[in-house]
């Protein structure tokens, strides 16, 4: 499985990565990428029409051939099928960045999310219809708009420079959640409704995939932080550690202030000792005559038998 970070760099450059391969080919590894993008935002097992398993009831399959030779999905099947834990992803993406996007494209991606709701017997509710491009036409966009009545599946149009923000919040956020996606699609979805043109629901869009990133970080920051702080104790490598040394340190690890940067904060002394003492991560031993404080790093075996009796309670809730 690829990792979520060469994933990410291949979005970022996307014509850089799909020019390595052979024209007839570029449109079998576009469609892999997407779905191996969402195998990793919903931290789901990554199948393929090559060794897919119905016996894994949360996964995401790609419909195309990966082990012999690589080719897209078959006509008459979308590219990719995710089996969430309350709800379905039907996706297909495309490179096409012409007029007829819609009719040659994604048109399609109707019949099939019928298909797979009357084979599974899954109400469209339960269905988000997720069409993906490098660049989303105003074909496409009227149509979606049109399509839109109640009780239908939802179609959820997502460029990739979006799609790039959302893994971005998937690999800084150590529990997103498959709901906290869930609310993000609807909200897109929304967008449709509200938006008077293409370029009115491109700005609708991109504003509020950047607040859900923000939330998203925001509601996770103590454990981000904590855990950032956890890694510089065990890499400084003492029984105990001062606070300025965890400061320093984090002030110059670029991940964190990636992370920072986008909920809008400043790390202090103040948030490091709460998320480590908050998250259980470190003991205050000391105060120094100077004003340092002290921290003892909790073991590593410690945070595995307090998950799993996390995970034991949680299994035995009726």
């Amino acid at each position: 499985m690829t990792s979520s970070k060469t994933i990410l760099e291949n979005l970022t450059s996307i014509t850089a990565y799909l020019d390595q391969f052979h024209p007839s080919l570029r449109s079998a590894y576009f469609e892999k990428l997407i779905a191996e993008t969402f195998s990793n935002i919903l931290y789901l097992p990554f199948y393929t029409s090559d060794n897919d398993d119905p016996n894994i009831p949360c996964r995401l399959t790609w419909q195309g051939n990966n082990i012999k030779s690589v080719s897209k999905a078959p006509p008459g099947k979308p590219d990719a099928i995710a089996y969430c834990y309350s709800y379905y992803l039907v996706i297909e993406a495309t490179q096409k960045d012409s007029v007829n996007q819609w009719t040659q494209e994604f048109a399609q991606s109707i019949r099939h999310c019928d298909d797979f709701c009357k084979q599974t017997n899954i109400h469209q509710k339960y269905v988000f219809i997720l069409l993906v491009c490098t660049k989303l036409f105003n074909d496409t966009y009227q149509s979606i708009k049109n399509y839109i009545r109640e009780e239908k599946s939802k179609i959820i149009p997502i460029e990739v420079p979006g799609l790039e923000k959302i893994l971005q919040a998937s690999i800084l956020a150590f529990t997103l959640r498959q709901l906290d996606l869930c609310r993000l699609f609807h909200q897109i979805n929304d967008c449709i409704s509200k938006s008077s043109s293409l370029t009115d629901f491109s700005k609708l869009v991109g504003s509020v995939i950047i607040k859900w990133q923000k939330d998203i970080l925001k509601l996770e920051r103590n454990v981000f932080i904590g855990v950032k702080s956890y890694e510089v104790m065990l890499k400084i490598g003492r029984s105990y550690i001062g606070m300025s040394e965890i400061l320093k340190e984090l002030n110059e690890d670029p991940i964190v202030n990636q992370y920072l940067d986008i909920i809008g904060e400043k790390i202090q002394c103040e948030i490091i000792e709460n998320c480590l003492i908050q998250q259980s991560f470190a003991s205050r031993i000391a105060i120094t005559l100077d004003g340092e404080k002290l921290f003892e790093p909790v073991p590593c075996v410690d945070f595995k038998e307090r998950g799993l009796r996390l995970i034991d309670a949680v299994m035995r809730i009726k």
